[in-house]
This record gives C-alpha cells, sequence and structure tokens, in this order.
C-alpha cells in the first residue's frame, strides 16, 4: 500500500503473495479495523490508514532523536572520561538505542538494543518520573520492578518518593542498582511539548563516577539540554 499511490485491491495482492484472496480479503478488513489501511468506496481499493501514519511518524522520531543526540553524546563521552548511553521507554522496560564509549582503559559498555527493568537504572527513573503513581503501582503489580542487585529498590512506595527527589533534582542516579561495581546519572530529554521522550546517562565504575559526581553530573544535565534545545524544547537550566 506504502507504494502504491492508486491502492492495491484484494486480488492484486493475494497474486503477489500466492495467498487466497479470501484470506487476504479478511486480513485486509483486520487492518481497516485496526485503522491501519483504508478502503476506497468506489475502486474498493485499499490505502494505508492513519495508524500506519502514527507507527510511521513514531519512527521517524526516534531516528530524529538518534541523528540529533549522537554529536552530543560522544562529546559527553570524551570530556567526561564516561560511556553515555541513550535510553527510551519500551513498554515496561528501558531500552538504550544508541551509546558512545569513553576512551578509559575500564569503561562500562551496553549493546544497543539491550533493555533493562525501570526501578534499578538512572535512565529508567528518569521515565519513571513522568507517570503518575497509579502507573507506578500498575508497574509494581506487573512485576516489572526486578530485584537486579542488593541495593535494588522494588517497593512502589519507596519508588514513588524518590520520584519525587528525581522530579526537584531533574536528574537520577543509580549506584550499583543494576550491576555492582556500576554507577550511573541521568537526565531528561524533552521534545517541543515538554514531554521527555528519552534520557541521556553517563555509566562507569562507581569510585570513578562518585567521587566526581557533581562535575559529571552537570556534564549530563547540560548534555540533556543540549539535545532538547536542538529537538525544539525548552531546557531544564536556560544557561
Amino acid at each position: 500500500m506504502a507504494i502504491s499511490p492508486n491502492g492495491i485491491g484484494v486480488r492484486e495482492v493475494a497474486r503477489s503473495l500466492s495467498y487466497n484472496p479470501a484470506v487476504v480479503q479478511k486480513s485486509m478488513q483486520a487492518l481497516v479495523a485496526q485503522g491501519f489501511a483504508q478502503q476506497d468506496p468506489i475502486t474498493q481499493h485499499y490505502h494505508l490508514g492513519p495508524a500506519a501514519l502514527q507507527v510511521g511518524l513514531a519512527g521517524l522520531a526516534k531516528l530524529e532523536l538518534f541523528r540529533v543526540a549522537h554529536p552530543f553524546m560522544q562529546a559527553l563521552a570524551d570530556n567526561s572520561g564516561e560511556t553515555a548511553l541513550l535510553g527510551i521507554r519500551h513498554g515496561d522496560i528501558v531500552m538504550y538505542i544508541d551509546k558512545a564509549l569513553s576512551n578509559a582503559e575500564i569503561r562500562l559498555d551496553v549493546p544497543v538494543g539491550a533493555t533493562r527493568p525501570l526501578n534499578c537504572t538512572a535512565i529508567g527513573k528518569i521515565l519513571l518520573a513522568e507517570l503518575p503513581d497509579e502507573e507506578i503501582d500498575r508497574l509494581s503489580q506487573a512485576g516489572a520492578f526486578t530485584q537486579a542487585s542488593l541495593h535494588s529498590v522494588t517497593d512502589a512506595e519507596r519508588i514513588k518518593r524518590e520520584m519525587i527527589e528525581v522530579r526537584e533534582r531533574g536528574m537520577a542516579a543509580d549506584r550499583e542498582e543494576f550491576t555492582l561495581g556500576a554507577m550511573c546519572l541521568a537526565a531528561p530529554i524533552r521534545n517541543h511539548e515538554g514531554r521527555v521522550v528519552a534520557a541521556i546517562a553517563i555509566a562507569g565504575p562507581t569510585q570513578r563516577v562518585d567521587s566526581a559526581k557533581d562535575q559529571l553530573a552537570t556534564q549530563v544535565l547540560a548534555c540533556a539540554d543540549n539535545i532538547t534545545t536542538a529537538l525544539g524544547g525548552m531546557p531544564q537550566f536556560p544557561s
């Protein structure tokens, strides 16, 4: 449908896929019901529906985020000496969609595409802080909060209290809550509507990050604000 400006008929789809037309007809009707396709009442041809457009726009938004964020991430990694990570909420978990490695001999490395719990990662906490208490309760009841290490917090009430602090500070920390020996600091990235669409973090050995946490926090916040501004949003701390 995407490459057929005049739409496409059931028989044409069935022929190209070597499927039974009756099966294709049912599938197309299901797509129409979900908003992924529309049928022209005159030609009976099918076109992409609004839901398909929404999916495409969401993909474009992520590509734009990646394009805009990466140069700032690399600068953050170079200046801080720690790995920079970009993460988004993917259902009830965090997904890392980009990274910039530091030049340090001992450094943290997380594969792009890796997922982590929301409750025990700095990026996850930034994303949790945007949610109402009812959604935090739902996540807790769904078993989304994982005891990944001895320091992980899984109790919903404790998480809610910590989220108040995250909102006040505009940043979050994970001190060995997912990986023993590792510490992360994260800040939110907002779009032009003021909505948090992602978070940027630095990750490194606990002793190194903890000893320079104030300086590193300033760098992470500045990086997040730079990306937010580039996306057309308002920074947390305008210069």
